[in-house]
């Protein structure tokens, strides 16, 4: 069982140290030993209390009818003179997929820039259109084994490069002369609505499987604190973080400190 545990907390001239804990209703309260115990959270709740309801924070499972929604402020592609940066890591049985995806707003009839991530036959494609033509790398091992795979995509102005675990670099550049990326569209994790007409049809499939610790531009991001929308998004148990807090306390000027180990 994945429990988020808290402790250990001193407690004055009690026989029990858990009839003064604070754990709450979604806790369990375990004592450690005479004066001191340790709140376990139940799955999905977090905090001292274990009070906030976190069930997707960095770590999120999609069924393939999923998807999260951020906001296009969280990428934004202001010059071509700078790298930018995708990374998570995901791990999926299935051998087709969209993984990432961000182009115009619904509004725009056709398919102009775009960038993407996805599984196609089993192989992760990252593909990047500007204006001239698009570029696609393409994964030359097949990733549709249900193993973990941290990838990592940059692109600096037309060229870009894919990473998958440690496995060679591979590099690729968009044709023609344009080197902006010219989207206003928001971001989408797991899949997007109406498939095909968001992407052109590049993609027939939205993705089956965990998808965690997203990172643009190097920020890490809480997939929950930071979507504007999303559908049927469940949490990725396997991947739910321990967290163990531990309370300290000056006992001359009764104050508390909390942090997490």
């Amino acid at each position: 069982m994945n429990e988020a545990i808290y402790g250990c907390f001193p407690v004055a001239n009690v026989t029990d140290p858990c009839l003064a804990s604070s754990c709450g209703i979604n806790g369990a309260c375990v004592a450690t030993n005479a004066t001191h115990y340790e709140c376990r959270c139940k799955l999905y709740y977090d905090g001292p209390n274990c009070d906030q309801f976190k069930p997707i924070e960095h770590a999120a499972r999609f069924d393939g009818d999923a998807f999260i929604e951020l906001s296009a402020d969280e990428f934004p592609h202001l010059t071509s003179e700078k790298d930018e940066v995708i990374a998570f890591k995901f791990k999926t049985k299935q051998p087709n997929g969209l993984l990432l995806w961000q182009g115009q707003r619904p509004t725009v009839a056709q398919i102009e820039d775009f960038i993407s991530v996805g599984i196609v036959n089993g192989h992760l494609h990252y593909s990047y259109e500007l204006g001239g033509g698009a570029a696609h790398l393409v994964s030359e091992e097949r990733v549709d084994d249900g193993k973990e795979h941290r990838v990592r995509f940059e692109r600096r102005g037309r060229r870009g490069l894919m990473q998958i675990d440690n496995w060679p670099e591979l590099r690729g550049v968009s044709s023609g002369i344009l080197a902006m990326l010219n989207v206003d569209g928001n971001i989408f994790i797991g899949g997007v609505p109406n498939l095909e007409s968001s992407t052109g049809g590049l993609f027939k499939h939205n993705f089956v499987g965990c998808v965690a610790d997203v990172e643009l531009n190097g920020i890490k991001l809480d997939l929950m604190a930071t979507a504007i929308d999303g559908k049927n998004v469940k949490p990725c148990d396997e991947w739910m973080l321990n967290k163990r807090w531990l309370k300290s306390r000056r006992r001359s000027q009764r104050e508390s400190a909390w942090r997490i180990v």
